[in-house]
């Protein structure tokens, strides 16, 4: 039987750095034996392994920091079909509860480099083309504003009741939000050091129930607090960094402007007051979390 040694030169003599990815593997053989004893069983995965941390010393620190996330690869490998933002929601929901001693901003930051493992291993060994490497990584973003969202929305509920509208036939309902993505996440072109632009958009003017614990507030403070809520479990670090940089400029007054503005407040800006290239900019928004319906009514006022 070939050595190790011998087999792990075989696997080198092609990767970039490969004094980096020898030293990760020495360094697992101290650190954790057992685990580096059933991978030196697996050639195909440890081939892949030591690509990963010869093209990323990121993604490296991940793997030796979380050793759980090699039987995880190992079945993650071998499927490379892009996974759409309902399956990395579901995956996200499991994360979560397998580790709900985490703060938020931790949570996600793990769960965002934890499927990197698989989207970086994936456009290294080229078993997906460019367009599927951004749009995994675009819809990873989805999930990740999603749940911020959620989560954002339980707790906000909790202390001042739901954000209230009157409809068409003067019914109380519930008024929508929207997170909009623009640039790279707007048009599913997001790599992997891409800033997500985001524009935080509701329904209607009125106030909350009032049912919460905090008492009544207007449903513009109700969505300006959801608004920081969900850029502070997205783009803020909690310890061990951010899941991503969000860039806010993009919204309607930019840095003047609220956090989050209403359809009709957004719809007449973009018709009297944005400049060419803020218009230009939304030929690539879309909704990225939230209603469906609220941004469809956006898209057709500013279409």
């Amino acid at each position: 039987m070939q050595p190790l040694e011998s087999k792990v030169d075989f696997l080198l003599r092609d990767l970039p750095d490969q004094n980096g990815a020898r030293l990760f593997l020495e360094k697992l053989a101290k650190d954790n034996d057992r685990t580096y004893q059933k991978l030196s069983k697996q050639p195909a995965l440890l081939a892949d392994v030591l690509a990963i941390a010869a093209w990323s010393p990121l993604l490296a620190t991940t793997l030796e920091q979380n050793t759980e996330y090699f039987t995880w690869l190992a079945r993650e490998r071998a499927d490379p079909r892009v996974r759409t933002s309902d399956e990395l929601k579901e995956s996200l929901a499991r994360f979560a509860l397998t580790n709900s001693a985490l703060n938020t901003q931790n949570l996600l930051a793990r769960f965002r480099r934890r499927e990197l493992l698989r989207t970086y291993l994936h456009d290294i060994r080229r078993s997906h083309t460019l367009v599927e490497t951004t749009e995994e990584l675009s819809n990873l973003a989805d999930a990740i504003l999603d749940y911020a969202l959620t989560l954002a929305r339980q707790d906000l509920d909790n202390r001042y009741g739901l954000p209230t509208k009157t409809d068409e036939r003067g019914r109380g309902a519930t008024a929508d939000f929207c997170v909009l993505a623009l640039g790279k996440l707007g048009s599913l072109e997001l790599n992997y050091s891409s800033d997500i632009d985001l524009v935080f958009l509701y329904s209607d003017e009125g106030s909350t129930a009032g049912t919460g614990n905090r008492g009544e507030v207007t449903n513009r403070e109700y969505f300006v607090k959801l608004s920081e809520a969900i850029a502070k479990f997205v783009g803020q670090s909690g310890g061990e960094g951010a899941a991503y940089r969000v860039d806010l400029r993009l919204r309607p007054h930019g840095r003047d402007g609220a956090l989050a503005c209403s359809l009709d407040e957004a719809s007449r800006y973009y018709e009297r007051s944005a400049q060419d290239w803020e218009r230009q900019a939304l030929i690539r928004v879309r909704s990225a979390a939230g209603s469906n319906d609220l941004f469809a009514r956006f898209k057709e006022r500013v279409t």
